[in-house]
C-alpha cells in the first residue's frame, strides 16, 4: 500500500507563490489599468507647453498661425538598463493653428518647413474648429 501526501499542505504553498508571480506579472503593463486613452509608453509623442501636456497626431501639414513660444519634448528612455540613455529632451517651437485655442491643440516645429498637430491631452474628442483642419477631404 502507497502513501499518499497529505493534500492540504499545497493550498498555501501555491497561494504563495502566486502572490509571489503576481507583483511581477502587473510589472510588466505599460498602460495604467483604465487608461486606454493613453498611449503605450514606448515613447510617444509627448510635448509640454504653458503647463499643459500635449499628445502628438499623425497629421504633419498643419497651416500654422503666430508664433506662440518654446515648448519641450520630455526626455524618454522606453526601455531603462539597455545601456543607452534614450531620447534626451527637444526643444521646439509651438505656433497658434487658425481658429483653434491654444488650450485645446497647437503645432510644433519638428523641422524648418514640418509642423506636428499635437492635442491637449484633456481633449477627448476633437471640436468642429480642428476637425476641419485635419479632416482634408
Amino acid at each position: 500500500m502507497k502513501a499518499s501526501l497529505p493534500r492540504t499542505g499545497r493550498g498555501p504553498a501555491w497561494a504563495l507563490l502566486a502572490a509571489a508571480l503576481a507583483p511581477l506579472s502587473a510589472g510588466c503593463t505599460s498602460t495604467p489599468p483604465g487608461d486606454d486613452a493613453r498611449p503605450e509608453a514606448s515613447c510617444a509623442y509627448v510635448v509640454e507647453y504653458d503647463s499643459r501636456t500635449y499628445l502628438g497626431r499623425e497629421e504633419t501639414d498643419v497651416t500654422v498661425g503666430k508664433s506662440l513660444g518654446a515648448a519641450t519634448r520630455p526626455a524618454c528612455d522606453d526601455t531603462p538598463g539597455d545601456g543607452d540613455d534614450g531620447e534626451a529632451p527637444a526643444l521646439m517651437t509651438a505656433f497658434a493653428l487658425p481658429g483653434v485655442d491654444p488650450a485645446v491643440a497647437i503645432a510644433v516645429a519638428e523641422d524648418t518647413d514640418a509642423y506636428r498637430l499635437v492635442v491637449a491631452d484633456t481633449v477627448k474628442e476633437l471640436p468642429p474648429e480642428l476637425r476641419k483642419l485635419t479632416d482634408r477631404s
